[in-house]
Parts: structure tokens; C-alpha cells; sequence
């Protein structure tokens, strides 16, 4: 169970971190760039719950932090996605939400998400955060997890039935 659960989640965060720096990045959109990774978080805390979350979200601030070049403080996406996935895990019950709460949920934890990024990084000495264009950035990217987890809930949720069936179990 353990090895299926890594490799739907390794196989999922690879795609969302490489459309999220190839495809979504050079969209030209307005504000945020969408954060597929923020919301593959949420999808699979609610598919398998706290943990994998948890485990997802430490891994996909990992891949980030690898895959694109910046200044920002290494490690910081990790600690911002674990708690996400922890909260959004223990939060809330896979089974008890229909698609457009958990898309609100998706699109709150991607603003949650954009805050806290910008609030630690002022904690820890960025200099490279402006205050001004933080709510613009937060209601967009708010916006494009609405959208994004109306898709990736659904799929994560099918992916997670079908290839980790134990995981559903009671």
C-alpha cells in the first residue's frame, strides 16, 4: 500500500510541478501563476488524508524549490505545503463534501498558502515581498485553485481509488 501511495504521489506532484513551470507559467494570466501544486496537496489530503498530505506537501516544496530558479528562502514551500496538507487532512472527511466545497477548499488553501508564503518570508528576512501586490496575487491565485480543484479533486480521487483501493477501507 505503502510503495502504490508513493508513486501516485510522486507520479502526481511530477506533472503538476512540470505544467505548473512549463505550461501555466507562460500563460500570460493575470496576477498568480495557478499553483497546481498547492491544489494536488489538497487533493490528496482529501483522497488519503493527513498524512500523504502532509508527505505530499513536503515534497512538492521540495520539487519546486528545485525546478525553479529563484532567490527565495529554500525550504519554505515545504514547510507552507505540509501545513496545508495537515490541515486540510485532518479538517476534512473525503466522503462528507461535495466537489464545490472542497473546490472552495482547494481555492482557500491556495490563498492560505500565497499569505503564509509571504508573511514568513517577511519573518525570515525577505526583502523581496511587496505588500502591495500581495491581496491582487492571493485573489487570483484564490480564483485559479477554485478552478484547478474542480478538476484535480475529482481526478486525484478517481487515481487514488483505483490504483491504492485499501486506502478506502474502513
Amino acid at each position: 500500500m505503502i510503495i502504490r501511495q508513493l508513486v501516485v504521489i510522486g507520479s502526481l506532484l511530477l506533472a503538476a510541478v512540470v505544467l505548473q513551470t512549463t505550461v501555466l507559467s507562460r500563460l500570460g494570466l493575470p496576477g498568480a501563476t495557478p499553483d497546481l501544486v498547492v491544489v494536488t496537496v489538497v487533493a490528496v489530503a482529501l483522497a488519503l488524508g493527513p498524512g500523504p498530505g502532509a508527505l505530499t506537501g513536503f515534497l512538492g516544496g521540495a520539487l519546486l524549490d528545485i525546478a525553479t530558479p529563484s532567490d527565495a528562502i529554500v525550504g519554505l514551500a515545504s514547510i507552507v505545503l505540509v501545513g496545508v496538507g495537515l490541515v486540510v487532512g485532518v479538517s476534512l472527511d473525503r466522503d462528507e463534501f461535495n466537489i464545490w466545497v472542497t473546490s472552495l477548499v482547494a481555492g482557500a488553501a491556495c490563498g492560505a498558502a500565497a499569505l503564509a508564503t509571504a508573511l514568513l518570508s517577511a519573518v525570515l528576512g525577505s526583502e523581496r515581498i511587496i505588500w502591495d501586490v500581495v491581496p491582487g496575487v492571493t485573489l487570483t491565485t484564490v480564483l485559479y485553485g477554485l478552478i484547478l480543484g474542480r478538476v484535480m479533486i475529482p481526478l486525484v480521487g478517481l487515481l487514488s481509488r483505483r490504483l491504492v483501493p485499501e486506502a478506502y477501507q474502513d
